[in-house]
């Protein structure tokens, strides 16, 4: 049997696609975990040499011979570094007897230094030295150890995300399809009914199949445009380009039931739709694809029980799109004349955060939890509906 977080990501099943994204997510935490234990015992080594060289530098003739010893030992790794990369025999033969010489002359230099440092606090402190020295040459190696199983980790949660998010996209184009199939036969259906005028209402997104069906009643419908003028001495105003500023429609609008109970529950329903910021289609005295709820009412004016009275009024918006500043390729700072580099200027604190998104998460929720707003969400990353997939990415205000 194929363990899920090894198999092929385009194999698996949703639920084992979770585990596995989960399993390499604990991956790279863990690798990353590890690389900065290590860099911290690198930096706690270091400070044990600094202590120690602070004490052996009250020797004469100490700084000397550590220079010394400093310089054979990057010569030896230096040489130990090419021979790992050298392929050539005869190369590498004379870089194993190079390797030896320089062995015997570190070890020649370290016991110059330690005759130097003969007394038993200063061989205390030499050992100290030696020891971390030791513990941060294996310390960097883990580092470098991790750090490359860190990228393969990252490698494999990237497959198993993407294939995660394909599904997902897949999913719910498939969603998308059925459901704008059965709302078409719901809005057929209804057009065959001997009964007023009416207005169909359902998800531009077609993650719902539901459409409201309400009596229509005096609708309006209201275009507004910015006029910009200027004066002219003894004379009309003149006018420039002018600019649509609104598009509503508002009416009165009947929802029907068995009971007022059962309508107001489908009102509460209806409400949501208007709280959770959906973009709607209407269908009726206006024909809109892209409209939202601005505010909702409701009366009762008759003696009927299984009808109440709707003020609605909606307000045509197209999804926004947020621009964002490109950024300027990497270039070389230009001089100014008297040859020093130019000082960069304001600041580098971001005020939004970087959030992407999981499974379940909706502008609601996450409005909800970073004390902001959806219509904020909105406006920052576009519509919900061509955002809110596992892996996006969305700005959050801080």
């Amino acid at each position: 049997m194929t363990v899920y977080y090894k198999a092929k990501p385009a194999s698996l099943s949703t639920a084992k696609l979770k585990k596995a994204v989960t399993y390499w997510n604990g991956k790279v935490s863990k690798d990353a975990v590890g690389i900065a234990t290590a860099k911290k015992t690198i930096e706690a080594q270091k400070k044990i040499i600094d202590n120690a060289d602070d004490f052996l530098k009250k020797q004469n003739g100490y700084n000397t011979r550590l220079a010394a010893y400093k310089a054979a030992s990057d010569d030896l790794s230096k040489a130990q570094a090419e021979l790992a990369k050298t392929k050539d025999k005869s190369k590498r033969k004379t870089l194993e007897s190079k390797i030896k010489t320089l062995t015997k002359n570190k070890q020649s230099v370290y016991k110059d230094l330690t005759k130097l440092t003969s007394s038993a606090s200063y061989q205390s402190e030499l050992s100290k030295r030696s020891k971390a020295n030791s513990t941060i040459s294996k310390a960097k190696a883990k580092v470098a150890t991790l750090n490359t199983r860190k990228n393969k980790d990252k490698k494999s949660l990237a497959k198993y995300k993407t294939q995660t998010s394909n599904n997902a996209k897949k999913k719910n184009a498939k969603l998308v399809k059925a459901n704008a199939k059965k709302i078409n036969a719901k809005i057929a259906k209804q057009k065959k009914k001997p009964v007023a005028p009416q207005t169909a209402i359902y998800r531009a997104d077609k993650k719902s199949s539901k459409v409201w069906f309400l009596g229509e009643v005096a609708p309006t419908e209201t275009n507004t445009n910015d006029i910009p003028t200027h004066g002219v001495d003894r004379s009309d105003p003149r006018a420039g380009k002018s600019v649509r500023t609104s598009k509503e429609l508002s009416g009165t609008y009947y929802m029907f039931g068995k009971s007022f109970a059962a309508i107001d529950k489908q009102y509460v329903a209806l409400q949501k739709w208007q709280r959770y910021d959906y973009e709607l289609v209407i269908r009726g005295f206006s024909k809109w694809d892209h409209v939202k709820i601005s505010s909702i009412g409701k009366t009762v004016s008759t003696a009927h029980k299984n009808v109440i009275e709707l003020n609605i009024q909606f307000e045509y918006v197209k999804p926004g799109s947020v621009l964002y500043k490109k950024k300027k390729s990497a270039k070389k700072s230009k001089k100014n004349s008297s040859g020093k580099k130019d000082k960069k200027t304001g600041s580098s604190k971001s005020k939004y955060i970087s959030y992407t998104v999981k499974y379940g998460d909706t502008y609601y929720a996450l409005a909800q939890k970073h004390g902001t707003t959806v219509a904020v969400l909105t406006k920052l990353n576009g519509s919900w509906h061509k955002t809110m997939f596992p892996g996006h990415k969305l700005k959050i205000p801080k």
